[in-house]
């Protein structure tokens, strides 16, 4: 090897590597709109969701239904608050974090007082809104759920790979 590749290796190997992309950092203040929000599911405050929603809000059900638009997100709520059931939610594992405009939230929930009760995971994107945030994305996954194992389609043949001989 020569003397000058030699000295390289030795830099490289003695030169600290980089650190990791930092984790992002909490922002209390996302906490909080969570909590609001938390609340007003509670107490089924549609005022509250009336203000707190960018008017182009996208609301992805655990069910995997899509709901764009404020004004189908609101018509969502007011069904779900509008029924005889009274659903309740609590969280846990709450993380939050984000860069300038936007922030997120990730939480466990466990949604009670109805006839499928059932706990999930959810995301939340808050843009900044003024002095305040607002929320433009609400993603809910079943807790537990797995994808379908995939069929063939119609007319599909196996890989070679997959015949026997």
């Amino acid at each position: 090897m020569p003397p000058i590749a030699a000295v390289l290796l030795v830099a490289l190997q003695a030169a600290p590597s980089p650190s990791p992309t930092p984790s992002p950092q909490a922002r209390p203040e996302i906490a909080a709109e969570v909590g609001r929000g938390l609340g007003a599911y509670n107490a089924q405050d549609l005022a509250y969701y009336d203000s707190a929603l960018a008017p182009d809000a996208v609301y992805i059900a655990d069910d995997g239904a899509v709901f764009a638009g404020k004004e189908r997100v609101m018509r969502l709520f007011t069904r779900i608050f509008g029924g005889a059931q009274k659903p309740h939610l609590e969280i846990s594992d709450l993380a939050t974090g984000g860069k300038g405009d936007t922030a997120w939230a990730r939480f466990a929930w466990m949604l009670s007082g109805i006839e499928h009760a059932r706990p999930g995971m959810a995301t939340v994107i808050f843009e900044r809104a003024g002095s305040g945030w607002q929320v433009a994305l609400i993603q809910n996954t079943a807790k537990g759920h797995a994808m379908r194992a995939a069929s063939p389609a119609p007319g599909a043949t196996p890989s070679p790979g997959a015949q026997k001989h």
